[in-house]
């Protein structure tokens, strides 16, 4: 169905409202959904009545925990919260040493569509890389295992050029978790090959992935894309997503919560800005001109988003599918 994009945003805030979040807080991560949704991520509005962002009372308030020369570590907080502030030290950072290095640990909710974070950071001018680990939530499995042992583990990277930002975003996983939430609420299949049931079996049913029994994140596991390749990635993320930031992971140190890596550097720290926006913008150009494939359309990553965001944008409505806008609905009316 068609909804207004502006009736949307009150609808996203109104759920964000009553989940309990309020000011500044509530704006923020509204704004990384609406980011998300309007780019056909499924890191959207799908999280509001699903569980994705709940807020825990004994979740420790946001706090700067440490601070040295090009580094910060913040504690505490809402995921997206945490990495908002931690993207405005690692840009402060980055322009007063070159580098920024910040991290956050203590958070226990999703971290969204980080790709919003590391357009911030490229907004601004420089390079930047996010990553996440997601604590104790495990929902995929090591490659050649089918019992989860990892997070979605997202990373995402921008950098600057003249005329705009490229920006890349994924899940390490086969496919994010809030897309298995998705086709369970809309009842289509999952692709193939993404995901295994809880015998190890192969399956598109996302019945079979998403675990009914209490204090399991799923019955049975995600894959990694690309198996060992993926695999090997999702290891990295993790690393600077936990053991880097003192955050948890599934089965060791669950008490000290989610955690996110967030890098900034300024891109004339070696040659000088200029020359850097220079080599960039090459970049881009002659991968926009390089013959394409039948039927096919050259894209950088970030640009197929943007171009749905921006006709939404225009347009002023977006398509969202009748069960999710009905679940959103639903949870904002609740009393």
């Amino acid at each position: 169905m068609k909804v207004k994009v502006n009736e949307l945003h009150a609808k996203v805030l109104a759920g964000v409202n009553k989940l309990g979040y309020k000011g500044e807080d509530a704006q923020i991560i509204a704004n990384v959904l609406m980011y998300a949704q309007l780019r056909g991520n499924n890191q959207g509005i799908t999280k509001i009545a699903t569980g994705g962002v709940p807020r825990a009372e004994d979740v420790e308030e946001l706090r700067l925990a440490r601070e040295n020369k090009c580094g910060a570590l913040y504690s505490g907080g809402h995921t997206m919260v945490a990495t908002s502030r931690a993207v405005e030290k690692a840009v402060e950072l980055a322009g007063e040493y070159g580098v920024g290095v910040v991290g956050s640990n203590h958070t226990f909710t999703s971290s969204g569509s980080i790709g919003y974070f590391a357009r911030k950071i490229a907004e601004a001018g420089y390079i930047g890389f996010v990553s996440v680990g997601n604590g104790d939530f495990a929902a995929v499995a090591p490659a050649g295992s089918s019992e989860p042992k990892l997070g979605t583990n997202p990373f995402a990277y921008a950098f600057p050029y003249n005329g705009g930002e490229v920006v890349f975003d994924t899940a390490t996983a086969a496919i994010a978790y809030f897309g298995v939430m998705e086709a369970l609420l809309t009842g289509k299949p999952l692709p193939e090959d993404v995901a295994v049931n809880s015998q190890g079996e192969a399956t598109t049913d996302a019945n079979e992935v998403i675990s009914k029994g209490e204090g399991e994140s799923v019955g049975g596991a995600i894959k990694t894309f690309a198996g060992y390749k993926g695999f090997g990635l999702s290891i990295f993320v993790q690393l600077m997503g936990s053991a880097f930031t003192l955050a948890g992971i599934p089965g060791a140190n669950e008490e000290d919560g989610g955690g996110t890596f967030v890098l900034a550097i300024d891109p004339g720290l070696l040659a000088g800005k200029d020359e850097y926006m220079k080599r960039a913008t090459q970049l881009v150009d002659s991968i926009h001109v390089a013959k394409p494939i039948p039927g096919e359309t050259i894209t950088l990553p970030g640009e197929r988003g943007d171009e749905k965001a921006r006709q939404a944008k225009e347009a002023g409505e977006i398509e969202i599918a009748d069960a999710i806008w009905n679940e959103l609905v639903t949870f904002v009316g609740k009393e």
